[in-house]
């Protein structure tokens, strides 16, 4: 990830006091040509030659150093954006702008920005302070339309969901089994509108939804799972049944909402013929609240996920 970022906004940004690399001046930032002559066209005088270039850390300037998180993001730009092509160079920065002019600058080049209130950035923070490499890349890669990396378990890897992953998610909808006690997809082309809205305002507005897991040993998609709100939902790949998949994925979902919502409880809607469900959910602490969805003859099953000591196994 390259980050832009001029002297004054450097002061204030948390990540400035740390072991990030600054290269003052865009004709000293070598990797950055084919950028820099359009962005120092667009600047005014007054910023002229004080823009810098930070990059996080254990990244180089040629690129001959990188992260994990930006070699996958750099493939994500090629293979995950669906119809949209994105300059791989653009997709990589991201500007911390001071004011509306370089807001307005970064929009007129398609670059991720982020700022005060006051600059009238998307993604506003109330003090630069605040700012830290994570929170930059997750915006970095909204802005991009390129999933974010939810998290791991000891055996798979949980994202969200791309434009690009959807001939894979039909594929593991077909799977026998996999549609007993789920709604199928949508034909092709509805799912597909339905996925981009869903990405646009699920994933942009609340940052948790329905996410892929994917296979650390294989890179495979074998399942679906999150949160819709306070719902959880899960499926697994049923060459994959019986051998503690969706306990260890559920287990990583229970923990991220305890960690990162406001939900006081969990639920799940589970059609009491679906055993192995049924038997899941009481192994995770879920039990059956008494109430029925009748639209879909499902029971619902609660557990109550902040009076839970973080060291729960079981």
């Amino acid at each position: 990830m390259i980050i832009i970022i001029d002297e004054a906004s450097a002061k204030l940004a948390s990540f400035y006091y740390h072991d990030e690399l600054f290269r003052p001046e865009w004709r000293n930032a070598s990797n950055m040509t084919s950028v820099s002559g359009e962005l120092q066209e667009k600047l005014p005088d007054e910023l002229r030659g004080k823009l810098y270039v930070a990059l996080a850390p254990a990244e180089s300037i040629n690129g001959s150093q990188k992260t994990t998180t930006k070699e996958y993001a750099d493939d994500a730009v090629k293979t995950s954006t669906g119809n949209l092509r994105i300059p791989e160079l653009l997709a990589n920065c991201i500007w911390i702008v001071s004011n509306r002019q370089q807001k307005q600058i970064a929009d007129s080049l398609g670059i991720a920005s982020v700022g005060e209130p006051q600059c009238g950035t998307r993604y506003a923070v109330e003090s630069l302070a605040e700012l830290d490499i994570e929170y930059l890349e997750r915006v970095r890669r909204r802005y991009n339309h390129i999933p974010w990396d939810i998290g791991e378990t000891d055996r798979c890897l949980i994202r969200e969901l791309s434009l690009s992953d959807l001939p894979a998610l039909y594929e593991l909808y077909d799977k026998p089994g996999m549609t007993d006690y789920v709604e199928p997809l949508y034909d092709y082309e509805t799912e597909l509108e339905y996925q981009k809205a869903y990405i646009e305002n699920m994933y942009g507005f609340y940052e948790y939804g329905m996410w892929l897991v994917f296979s650390k040993e294989t890179g495979k998609l074998i399942g679906r799972a999150g949160l819709e709100h306070d719902e959880m939902g899960y499926m697994i790949a049923p060459e994959l049944w019986n051998q503690g998949y969706a306990t260890e994925v559920c287990r990583f979902i229970i923990d991220y909402a305890r960690e990162n919502t406001d939900f006081e409880e969990l639920y799940c809607r589970i059609d009491e013929r679906n055993e192995a469900s049924v038997r899941l959910a009481k192994k995770l602490g879920f039990t059956n609240s008494g109430h029925m969805d009748d639209d879909i003859n499902a029971s619902i099953y609660r557990k109550n996920i902040k009076n839970i000591k973080n060291n729960e196994k079981h």
